[in-house]
């Protein structure tokens, strides 16, 4: 009960007025206190026969009387039909109330309680008062187990009480009138009253319960709701990140392959000043890009570690080879301290987390000298990123570990970004097991850390070395491009041609193409009309004498398709690809055409970038 509540209502409840829902604070009405009161109601009521026909054997011993067999047939009767009406409940009809079943327990309770109360009168006048007071505590027992079993449903409670105490007490006037009969009488008044008092708190407590249950059921159904509305709202977010970076990479992949043709072309020095400066805003698109790349695979599940020995020296020495210009543009002085430990990591992985603390140093610390080495510590290896830039604040120190969170930049001119690199390193040191460790005052320098890894043994297979002269390698290379974007086509096609390469372009493959008069094929995944660059290549390959090297250039992201080109040895590319990166994969074809051991480049960085798409680590590297 609430305190709101009137004690005139309090009292209307005590005298069952209220009818069989007395609690009515609850939502879910009378049908879960029948539910409650018949689920123990055969068992309550053959325990009430046993207790019944123990006390009518003692009266019977004793001679309580003629009335006896009557009584226990009647208690019989009752106790069974109680059973009987519990069983019924379970079983009841559709079409039949659930609280009719409700109205009769009552009734049969009214009746119980009165054949309980007359037993007393009639004991009282016709034996002894030590017969009386046996039946006393059997009625009082009794009584209490009406209680303990019945407090859901007040009004048959209250029945079951106040038909049968008040008799008892008059018994006890009955039996003699005598002040010990007397106060007899009235702790029996008494006795009722503290089982009512009781009925009524165990059913507050009992109603409470429920009313809780249901609000937290209510709750809980808000938080799954909610919980609904966050997963599609971060599934959309997935999506939409997914569909920007798709429709994002086709024009930049075409721009990259168009800067790089006109790098070779002869212009005056203010057309190569403009062309530095696309280029420059291209690789700052790219990088955007790839961090939405990155975002969306963290956030789709897509990434998964491959455990192996990796070279700490590679891994940072590629990442300052790229960083380089972009340090130089930032007049950001670089130290590296090379090391030849190995650790046990996903390469590509530990790669792309290097690369976004040594991106974010430079965008942060322009001016500023740049240290990248690596630390032992407590047993494990310790990638250190640390600059003598403005530093960052206690407040923010935290804070920009999430995403699209960025601090006010020196020059905000040049520190473009979403605020991703940081989250997307936390994220991958988390799935790595490792940590990433700040130590930080304003005006002293940031130091950011890569902390936990374990030191391993190197890996049994030698890098191979950069042959120089590979362009040259590239002429003649009969190259077959297939894509269905015409500046992506027109673009591939020039900058092949620049090579040396013998191409010829078309937006899908003719079923007259001759696959034996090409040594390359290069198909774009997503071709118009529902084609695809994997069954083109398939087609091709089956009716080539010789196997024929081929890459996909694609924009989406598909287990499905990367297991079944790795089975088949077919290179996957990830848009936008750039010329290097390009570069690398026709030279590796040109070896398999060859036939001879040629020097070609190669590092364990390539197989990341030619078959994983998981993270812009693997593109990037492939760069290198």
């Amino acid at each position: 009960m609430t305190g709101e509540q009137t004690a005139a209502g309090r009292i209307g409840r005590w005298l069952g007025v209220l009818g069989p829902n007395l609690s009515a604070g609850t939502e879910r009405g009378a049908d879960w206190r029948l539910d409650y009161l018949f689920s123990i109601g055969a068992i309550s009521w053959m325990v009430h026969l046993c207790v019944t026909g123990l006390a009518g054997i003692v009266l019977v011993q004793a001679d309580a009387g003629g009335w006896v067999p009557w009584w226990i047939a009647a208690m019989a009767l009752l106790s069974l039909a109680m059973a009987g009406l519990a069983i019924a409940y379970r079983h009841r009809p559709v079409h039949v109330a659930p609280r009719t079943y409700g109205v009769v327990h009552s009734g049969l309770t009214t009746i119980a309680g009165l054949v309980w109360g007359t037993g007393a009168v009639l004991c009282a006048l016709s034996s002894s008062t030590q017969m009386l007071t046996f039946y006393s505590l059997v009625l009082g027992g009794t009584a209490l187990g009406a209680v303990s079993s019945q407090h859901i449903l007040m009004r048959s409670c209250l029945l079951s009480v106040w038909t049968s105490v008040p008799l008892l007490a008059g018994a006890w006037l009955a039996n003699d009138i005598v002040p010990g009969s007397l106060a007899t009488a009235a702790m029996m008044m008494l006795f009722g009253v503290m089982l009512t008092v009781l009925a009524v708190r165990m059913n507050d407590f009992l109603s409470q319960n429920v009313l809780l249950a249901d609000e937290l059921a209510a709750r809980n159904a808000v938080l799954l709701r909610t919980s609904s509305e966050l997963a599609e709202a971060q599934e959309e977010k997935s999506r939409f990140l997914a569909q920007a970076s798709h429709d994002l990479r086709q024009p930049i992949h075409a721009i990259g392959l168009f800067v790089e043709y006109l790098h070779g072309m002869r212009m005056g020095r203010d057309g190569r000043d403009v062309l530095h400066n696309i280029d420059r805003s291209l690789e700052s698109l790219t990088r955007l890009c790839r961090s939405l790349l990155d975002l969306s695979a963290l956030d789709i599940g897509r990434v998964k570690p491959e455990i192996g020995p990796v070279s700490l020296g590679e891994v940072m020495g590629e990442v300052v080879r790229q960083a380089s210009e972009a340090a130089q543009a930032r007049n950001v002085a670089i130290r590296f301290r090379p090391s030849r430990l190995w650790v046990r990591s996903d390469p590509a992985l530990l790669h792309t987390m290097v690369q976004n603390l040594v991106s974010n140093a430079i965008k942060y610390a322009p001016g500023a000298s740049l240290l990248v080495g690596v630390r032992r510590r407590n047993g494990s290896v310790s990638i250190v990123v640390a600059d003598t830039g403005p530093g960052i604040a206690q407040e923010h120190q935290q804070r920009i570990f999430k995403e699209f969170v960025q601090i006010e930049a020196p020059d905000t001119a040049e520190a473009d970004g979403l605020g991703l690199g940081l989250s997307i390193v936390r994220r991958l040191a988390d799935m790595l097991g490792l940590r990433v460790g700040l130590v930080s005052q304003p005006g002293r320098g940031a130091s950011f850390s890569i902390d936990g890894l374990e030191v391993s043994q190197p890996a049994s297979s030698p890098r191979r070395q950069i042959a120089t002269g590979h362009v040259r390698l590239l002429e003649r290379l009969r190259v077959l491009v297939v894509d269905d974007d015409r500046a992506v086509r027109d673009s591939t096609v020039q900058l092949l041609t620049r090579w040396g390469c013998a191409v010829r372009a078309t937006d899908r493959a003719r079923p007259e193409t001759d696959p034996g008069a090409f040594d390359f094929l290069l198909c774009d995944q997503e071709l118009a009309d529902g084609d695809d660059g994997l069954s083109l290549i398939r087609a091709l390959r089956a009716r080539s004498p010789d196997p024929l090297p081929a890459a996909i250039i694609t924009g989406g992201r598909s287990d499905h398709l990367e297991e079944e080109c790795r089975a088949e040895g077919i290179t996957i590319l990830a848009k936008p690809v750039r010329p290097t990166q390009l570069r690398s994969v026709l030279l590796s074809g040109v070896a398999g055409r060859a036939g001879r051991n040629q020097t070609i480049p190669n590092s364990a960085a390539m197989p990341a970038a030619a078959v994983r798409l998981v993270t812009s680590s693997a593109r990037s590297k492939a760069d290198t």
